[in-house]
């Protein structure tokens, strides 16, 4: 039952962060420049970094546009953030889903190289 909590609280906190990070990027690109542009930029790595090298970059150069994310105004910038935030989110389940792994597997490797007596 422990479990089950506790992965549930993790779902709310991943949706709560996106969430408020598309809701930040929406606030701070319709009142225009403003120092917390830094603070959402810096919440949304290194997932904002992913998505504009592996998404935007190759887009941009399919497509032959010359603009980044920033230059659409508000919505472009509520969207770089959510998807910068989820893109996080993916991260750390992949992060943790591996030390799970690894934890599983660690006294089973320990036993395979106790020396026999």
């Amino acid at each position: 039952m422990r479990r089950t909590r506790c992965r549930r609280a993790a779902r709310i906190g991943a949706v709560a962060y996106v969430a408020a990070m598309a809701v930040g990027g929406l606030l701070v690109g319709a009142h225009g420049p403003s120092p917390l542009d830094g603070l959402l930029f810096g919440l949304s790595q290194p997932g904002l970094n992913v998505l504009y090298v592996f998404v935007l970059m190759p887009l941009a150069v399919v497509f032959d546009g010359g603009g980044g994310a920033g230059d659409g105004g508000a919505g472009s910038l509520a969207l770089a953030c959510g998807l910068g935030a989820a893109v996080n989110v993916l991260l750390l389940r992949t992060v943790v889903c591996f030390a799970r792994a690894v934890c599983a597997d660690l006294p089973a490797c320990r036993k395979r190289r106790t020396p026999a007596q």
